[in-house]
């Protein structure tokens, strides 16, 4: 299903395959940088068209759908057109402050900044932490965008791995529904592409149901039938899925 989709973002440099390495160390037959659909508005209006077709499908539809910065924002709004349903945005700031403030204390611990002041590297830290907002305070907002109370939440996002920046953008939104004093369900994550590598029982574990439009190994399978994909290569990408799956 979709074959022209896949076959248009195989064209433009979306999916690579061969050998990468990718930000967290690990060897990955293939390469996604779904990024780049906004500098080719056919194929993301293509693929925009997949994901809506997909909510449609839904037995329960979402009031609102939540784009995760930033590759999503723009298929967020794409679909949000298409299918007449409110789109808001998570902000990026939360998730950075907090990341920040795990990497510095880890650094510190570990005996990375060598024999400082311990206790004003963990006030700076601290205050890293208190920037994120994800304790209480600190940003004023989580969410750009109307919220209304009662509102079936759908995250949006370009693919998923292992689930981690869904939860935490999940934490965001409810974050923001308590700023403004509501209650909101995040009752799942739209997807185009599953990478397969353990996201879908995350989030199921999470409470969270995923819709993808595809795994990759489905668009490994309709490219081998394209002509655009040779057997050795997708050969790898099943060994390389499988033993995820294990």
């Amino acid at each position: 299903m979709y074959e022209d989709l896949w076959e248009s973002i195989q064209k433009i440099g979306a999916i690579k395959f061969g050998k990468f390495t990718l930000k967290s160390g690990l060897q990955s037959p293939y390469y996604v940088d779904l990024r780049i659909l906004s500098s080719h508005p056919a194929v993301l209006v293509r693929a925009s068209e997949a994901m809506s077709e997909l909510i449609s499908r839904m037995e329960h539809k979402p009031s609102a759908l939540c784009g995760i910065p930033l590759a999503a924002i723009p298929l967020a709004t794409a679909i949000g057109i298409r299918t007449g349903i409110p789109v808001i945005y998570t902000r990026k700031e939360p998730i950075i402050y907090k990341e920040l403030a795990e990497s510095l204390r880890s650094m510190f611990e570990s005996g990375s900044f060598g024999n400082h002041d311990s206790h004003g590297a963990d006030d700076v830290i601290r205050r890293i932490e208190e920037m994120s907002g994800m304790k209480g305070h600190g940003i004023s907002r989580y969410v750009d965008g109307e919220l209304s109370d009662g509102a079936t939440v759908m995250l949006v996002d370009d693919l998923i791995t292992t689930a981690v920046s869904k939860i935490e953008n999940r934490e965001l939104v409810e974050s923001e529904a308590r700023r403004r004093n509501i209650a909101v369900n995040v009752a799942g994550v739209i997807v185009l592409l599953d990478r397969e590598q353990g996201g879908l029982e995350s989030l199921r574990e999470a409470g969270m149901d995923l819709h993808a439009v595809a795994t990759i190994s489905e668009v490994a399978a309709s490219l081998l039938k394209s002509g655009l994909l040779d057997e050795a290569t997708y050969s790898t990408i099943t060994e390389y899925v499988n033993a995820w799956q294990r």
